[in-house]
């Protein structure tokens, strides 16, 4: 009996199947492989075998956190303040004489508990620069609000007593708002500068070697009789 004729179409298409299979075979193991050892490295995360990618927090500690800007944001949740509950000196940086008595005279009759005045001995070419201690965080925005431009710095006194420093620019017709300004009002919340930090995070310049006791501090209780006698 004669063969019957090889299909040489037929040869090639089995060559291909066979070729298509094998490369099947070797991309579906690559996958199962890969599935097999995602699996295991996630059960060695979750067992705390090993550490996985997403172990470091997601914020900058605080610690590590490092910025140019040092200007504290206004305390959260805070209105501003009566003016009868903030206390202040007014120190005259400028040339002028007794710009800062007529300045006091100005800030008190806005309710203002000023201390007292002064000349200062540096140049601030500013219009004002008001000084405030952590304690005093809401005190200077309140503060802040009657100038229409101004400057905060933090310092290391202990206390809520402000101290306003006078520049070479203030007028007091174009930098003291007006008594009815929109701006002063205890009722709408404090502006946050564009760039400002948490308190904990700005760098206090040190504070004056002098510093008023501050009249609206709250008295220290005093010990009564007979912790006194207990504890002698």
């Amino acid at each position: 009996m004669t063969q019957p004729p090889i299909d040489p179409t037929a040869s090639k298409r089995a060559r291909v199947r066979r070729r298509r299979r094998e490369r099947q075979i070797l991309v579906f193991g690559a996958i199962f492989g890969g599935l097999a050892l995602a699996g295991f490295f996630f059960a060695s995360v979750y067992r705390g075998d090993i550490e996985g990618p997403f172990a470091q927090p997601f914020v900058t500690p605080e610690s590590a956190f490092e910025t140019e800007v040092n200007i504290a944001c206004p305390p959260a949740g805070v209105m501003p303040m009566a003016p009868t509950d903030v206390s202040l000196r007014v120190i005259n940086a400028t040339n002028t004489a007794g710009l800062a008595s007529t300045t006091s005279k100005d800030l008190s009759g806005r309710g203002f508990v000023v201390t007292g005045s002064s000349n200062w001995t540096r140049d601030f070419p500013g219009t004002v620069r008001i000084y405030y201690g952590e304690e005093g965080l809401a005190q200077a925005y309140t503060l802040s609000t009657y100038f229409t431009d101004f400057e905060m710095v933090m310092d290391t006194r202990d206390s809520a007593l402000l101290d306003l420093i006078i520049g070479d620019d203030y007028s007091a017709a174009d930098s003291l708002r007006s008594q009815d300004a929109a701006e002063i009002s205890t009722e709408i919340a404090f502006v946050r500068p564009q760039q400002c930090v948490p308190i904990e995070l700005v760098a206090p310049e040190p504070a004056p070697r002098n510093l008023p006791d501050d009249p609206l501090a709250s008295p220290e209780p005093e010990a009564s009789p007979s912790a006194s006698a207990s504890a002698s």
